[in-house]
C-alpha cells in the first residue's frame, strides 16, 4: 500500500504551511492514521417519551497517528538533523546551531510559544490534512537494530476538510534524510553514572501530556507537561565494577550519556544529566544475568532533563 507523508512546521498555530513532497516528505515506517478522522458526540440527553437512542451531533474533529522515523544526523555537522523538525512540535524548542560542529536540541522553556506542524499524508489514494499537529515521542537504542525515534501526534481537521483522494503532486523527496547506522559496538558508545555497561537496549519516552481542547475563542492541541522515564537493559556487571543497586537505594542522580555514529555528520549525541534509578529487575538470557533498569531523567535548573545533539 502506498504511504507518503509530508510535514512542515507551521508559522502560525493551525495555519496551513503547505508541505510538498519536494522539501517536506518524511521517511516513516510504520506509519498509522486507523482513525484519520475521530470525533466526540454531543447528546442532548433530553427526557422524551419513548424509549431508544436519539441523534447526536459530531465535535471536536481531530485526526491523531503516528510513525517511526530513523535517527541519524543530517550529513553536515552544523546542521539539523530533519527529525528535530517533528521534535519542535512534540514541545521541544529549535535546534541551537553551532556552525560547522552540531546542533543541540532540549525541551522549550515554560512560558515559550510552541511549535506545531501541518502534515499531509496519503494511505492508498486517501489525503487526510490534519494541521496544528502536536504530538509526543520515544527513542529506541537496541542492539543489532537502527535507533529511531516513535511519534504520536494529533493534528485538528479544519471546517469541511476530511478524507479525499487528491494526488501527492510529486515524487517525494527524502535527500534530507541520511541512512542511519546500526547499535553495536563499533558504533555506539554508553555510560551510566560513569560506567559502560554492556547495553542491550535504552528507550526513553517523554510522556508528554497531548490533548485538543476546543474553547469559545481558542481550538488547540494543547501540549502539557513531560517527565521522561526510560529502561535500560544490560548485562549485570560484577558487583566490584558497578553495583547499580546502592543507586537504587541512594536515591542519587547520575550523568547518562549515549554517543551513536563515529563520523561528522552522522553522529547523534543523548546526554541526561539528572538520572535516577528507580527500579531494577533481573532476569536471565544466553546464560547470562541481566539488568532491567527503570529510570527517570529529572530536572535541576530549566530543561536540562535531556540534551539531543547532532554532529
Amino acid at each position: 500500500m502506498q504511504k507518503v507523508i509530508l510535514f512542515k512546521k507551521e508559522v502560525t498555530y493551525g495555519t496551513d504551511s503547505v508541505p510538498t513532497p519536494a522539501a517536506n516528505a518524511v521517511l516513516t515506517r510504520n506509519f498509522q492514521a486507523p482513525k484519520p478522522v475521530e470525533v466526540d458526540q454531543l447528546d442532548r440527553k433530553l427526557d422524551l417519551p419513548a424509549k431508544g437512542r436519539r441523534k447526536s451531533a459530531p465535535t471536536n474533529r481531530r485526526s491523531p497517528y503516528a510513525f517511526e522515523v530513523e535517527l541519524a544526523g543530517s550529513g553536515a555537522a552544523g546542521t539539523a538533523a530533519a527529525w528535530m523538525e517533528l521534535l519542535e512540535c512534540c514541545g521541544m524548542a529549535a535546534p541551537t546551531i553551532t556552525a560547522a560542529t552540531k546542533a543541540e536540541q532540549k525541551f522549550a522553556a515554560e512560558g515559550v510559544a510552541l511549535s506545531s506542524g501541518s502534515c499531509y499524508h496519503w494511505m492508498s489514494e486517501q489525503r487526510v490534512r490534519p494541521l496544528g499537529s502536536r504530538g509526543t515521542w520515544g527513542c529506541d537504542f537496541t542492539a543489532n537494530q537502527y535507533p529511531f525515534l516513535k511519534l504520536n501526534m494529533i493534528g485538528l481537521l479544519s471546517a469541511g476538510v476530511g478524507v479525499d483522494a487528491t494526488v501527492p503532486g510529486g515524487a517525494p523527496d527524502f535527500t534530507r534524510w541520511k541512512d542511519p547506522l546500526e547499535v553495536n559496538t563499533a558504533n555506539t558508545d554508553f555510560l551510566l553514572d560513569g560506567h559502560a555497561l554492556i547495553l542491550q537496549s535504552l528507550t526513553i519516552d517523554a510522556n508528554k501530556d497531548v490533548k485538543p481542547r476546543n474553547l469559545v475563542g481558542a481550538n488547540y492541541v494543547n501540549l502539557g507537561d513531560h517527565a521522561l522515564t526510560g529502561r535500560i537493559r544490560g548485562e549485570a556487571p560484577s558487583i566490584a565494577a558497578k553495583n547499580h543497586f546502592t543507586l537504587l537505594d541512594s536515591g542519587a542522580e547520575m550523568v547518562m550519556q549515549l554517543i551513536h555514529g563515529t563520523v561528522a555528520g552522522n553522529i547523534v549525541q543523548l546526554d541526561a544529566a539528572h538520572v535516577q534509578v528507580l527500579d531494577i529487575d533481573r532476569s536471565e538470557e544466553d546464560d547470562k544475568l541481566m539488568l532491567d533498569i527503570s529510570i527517570g531523567l529529572n530536572i535541576v535548573a530549566g530543561q536540562d532533563d535531556l540534551l539531543f545533539t547532532a554532529k
